[in-house]
């Protein structure tokens, strides 16, 4: 019977050293057993963007990019589909006012650095394009339906705490088109900035410059926004002023 005591008292003491060490060893990892899980880092995010301009030149576009392997704050590979419509319009001198709207779409693969102050990544993939013209303008080559390559790349950079540098550049042989977009900010609050950009953008038919300033950074939760105002010089519409709203979500 003391046998049987003195054998249930060191199974209770063992067991009681078992979870006071399991407590012990969660206080030093910072990771209680019993708390909440530590939140995950997104895998996807998805950017909208619209566009407009002073000429009746107007565009919405939607990216979404996923990191399958590695969460998206880690250097990784990446799946990319994107989807563009617009619509515009615009005076030619052998047929007068043009009409025009685009739709196309595009899959990319590529790859993400992950660096403490930067990421950079680049995209090469397949994209089709459908442009309709009425009347028919015999000058402008950047009609029908074309099937061709894109590559895109961009990146972003807080050079100190208080800057930001970012860009995006893309090129598709459909059309000889491209688009880019160079932002520079300096902070107006916690991951907010604000500062000029410039951009260009064209096909084999056109050609555009942008300057103006930009917006940066706006949360809410899970959201994002951004906003940018300018001039702009276009080879066939002349001179106009643009604006464009970004957001992005991530999940």
């Amino acid at each position: 019977m003391r046998a049987s005591r003195i054998l249930a008292l060191v199974v209770a003491a063992a067991i009681s050293m078992t979870f006071a060490s399991a407590r012990a060893a969660d206080w030093y990892t910072g990771v209680p057993s019993d708390g909440p899980p530590i939140p995950k880092a997104p895998r996807a995010t998805l950017d909208i963007a619209l566009d407009g301009t002073s000429q009746a030149a107007y565009s919405a576009a939607i990216i979404g990019t996923i990191a399958p392997f590695t969460p998206l704050d880690r250097s990784g590979f990446r799946l990319r589909g994107s989807g563009i419509v617009g619509t515009y319009t615009y005076d030619s001198t052998d047929v007068g006012k043009v009409n025009g709207n685009l739709t196309g779409g595009a899959m990319l693969m590529g790859y993400e650095w992950v660096f403490k102050r930067a990421t950079v990544s680049v995209y090469l993939g397949g994209e089709i394009v459908n442009t309709n013209i009425s009347p028919n303008d015999p000058n402008n080559q950047a009609k029908g339906t074309s099937v061709g390559i894109k590559v895109a790349t961009d990146f972003y950079v807080t050079p100190t705490n208080d800057t930001m540098i970012a860009g995006v550049f893309s090129y598709s042989s459909n059309f000889s088109s491209y688009y880019g977009r160079l932002k520079f900010g300096m902070a107006f609050a916690d991951r907010l900035y604000v500062g000029p950009e410039v951009g260009a953008l064209g096909d084999n038919f056109f050609q555009q410059w942008r300057i103006g300033g930009h917006v940066t950074g706006i949360r809410f939760g899970m959201l994002q926004f951004g906003g940018a105002l300018g001039f702009l010089n276009d080879r066939v519409r002349g001179g106009g002023v643009y604006g464009t709203v970004d957001t992005r979500v991530t999940f």
